[in-house]
C-alpha cells in the first residue's frame, strides 16, 4: 500500500532550539507513535486512470480537501476496486482493523456500483456518477457528487435556446425513468412548456417514437436511458433528427460533437471539489446519512453551430458567447 500523497502543515523551529528539538522528537516518536498514527486519516480513491474526466475530478478533490480538512491525511489511489479489497484483506490477516481506511472515494458509476455492494463498514463517497439512486439501490449511507443536470436548468435552457418551442419530446423507458419524466412534466408549466413523453420498452420501438416526437413536439430532449440511448441507437437518432430538422438536446459533449444541437455539460474538476466538501464533513464526524447527494454546480454549454445551420436554428448571441465548447 503506497501512499500517493501525504500532506500536513509545516513545522518551523528556531535555530537555537535545534538540539532540544531533536531530543524532544526522539521522545515523542517513541512514546506517542502508537497514538499519533491512528489519528492520521487515510482516504482511498478508486479511480480508473484511462478517463481524463475522472483524473480532473480527482485533482479537484485533492485540492479542495486540503483546503477544507487542514490536518495531515494519507491518500491512496487504486485503479480498480480489487486493489482496495486486497489492502483490506491484508489488514484483516495481519490483525489490523480495516477501519485504518477512514474513507473510500469512488470515481465513476462502475466503481461506485461495485464498492457499494461490497463495503459496509467504511464510509463511501462517490464522484462523477449518473443516476446514483439507481446505482446505490437502498443504500442511504452513501453520499456524493452526481452528474445529473437538474430538470429546471434543462427546461430553462430550452426556453432560452429555442424561445419559440412549446412542446418538449422525451423518449424513455418507464422502467428506468418514470420518476424523472414525471418531474419534467411537473415543472414544464413554470417555463411555459409542455412535455410530450413517449414510453418504449425496447429499441425496436424507437423509430415509431421518433416519428411521434417529430409530429407532436418542437424538439427532442435526451435523458440518460440505457434502453433508448446506446452507441447504436444514438447514431440512428442523430441522423433522424438532422434529416428531419428536429433540434436534439444531447446528454453530453460527445453527443454535441456527433451532431446534437447543444448540451449542458458539467465541469469535472468542480465535481471533484463538490465531492471533497462532502468528504471533509464525513472525516470531521458527520454521518453520510445526514448529507445530501449534490448535482453539478458549474455548468456550461456545448454548441454545434454546423447542426444549427443545417436544421435552420439561430443560436441567440448571448448563449453563443456563454458556450465554452463550440463545434463548427
Amino acid at each position: 500500500m503506497n501512499p500517493i500523497s501525504t500532506w500536513s502543515p509545516p513545522l518551523m523551529l528556531r535555530a537555537g532550539q535545534l538540539v532540544w528539538a531533536v531530543c524532544l522528537a526522539l521522545l515523542v516518536s517513541v512514546s506517542c507513535l502508537a497514538q499519533s498514527r491512528p489519528e492520521i486519516p487515510t482516504v482511498t480513491i478508486v479511480q480508473p486512470r484511462n478517463i481524463n474526466a475522472y483524473q480532473e475530478a480527482v485533482q479537484g478533490f485533492l485540492v479542495e480537501l486540503r483546503q477544507r480538512f487542514p490536518t495531515q491525511f494519507n491518500t491512496i489511489i487504486y485503479e480498480n476496486p480489487r486493489g482496495l479489497y486486497t489492502t483490506l484483506q491484508q489488514h484483516t490477516r495481519s490483525n489490523s482493523s480495516p477501519e485504518t481506511v477512514d474513507l473510500i472515494v469512488t470515481v465513476g458509476t462502475n466503481a461506485t456500483a461495485e464498492v457499494s455492494q461490497q463495503i459496509r463498514d467504511i464510509p463511501v463517497v462517490f464522484s462523477m456518477v449518473l443516476d446514483p439512486q439507481k446505482v446505490l439501490g437502498s443504500r442511504q449511507d452513501i453520499v456524493g457528487a452526481s452528474l445529473n443536470i437538474p430538470p429546471e436548468l434543462q427546461l430553462k435552457m430550452i426556453k432560452d435556446m429555442l424561445p419559440a418551442a412549446k412542446t418538449v419530446g422525451i423518449i424513455y423507458d418507464p422502467a428506468q425513468n418514470a420518476d424523472r419524466v414525471a418531474r419534467y412534466v411537473s415543472l414544464a408549466d413554470t417555463f411555459d412548456l409542455q412535455i410530450a413523453a413517449f414510453p418504449v420498452s425496447s429499441q425496436k420501438e424507437i423509430p415509431t417514437a421518433l416519428d411521434e416526437v417529430n409530429s407532436r413536439a418542437d424538439l427532442l430532449l435526451g435523458i440518460v436511458d440505457s434502453t433508448v440511448y446506446t452507441s447504436r441507437t444514438t447514431e440512428f437518432i442523430m441522423r433522424y433528427t438532422i434529416r428531419e430538422h428536429l433540434p436534439f438536446v444531447g446528454i453530453s459533449v460527445s453527443y454535441v460533437k456527433a451532431g446534437a444541437l447543444y448540451a449542458l455539460v458539467f465541469d469535472s474538476y468542480d465535481i471533484g471539489r463538490q465531492t471533497a466538501r462532502l468528504a471533509a464533513q464525513i472525516l470531521s464526524g458527520v454521518p453520510a446519512s445526514e448529507l445530501e447527494i449534490t448535482t453539478p454546480e458549474k455548468i456550461t454549454i456545448a454548441l454545434n453551430l454546423r447542426t444549427a445551420e443545417i436544421i435552420g436554428v439561430t443560436i441567440p448571441n448571448p448563449l453563443r458567447k456563454r458556450a465554452e465548447i463550440i463545434y463548427e
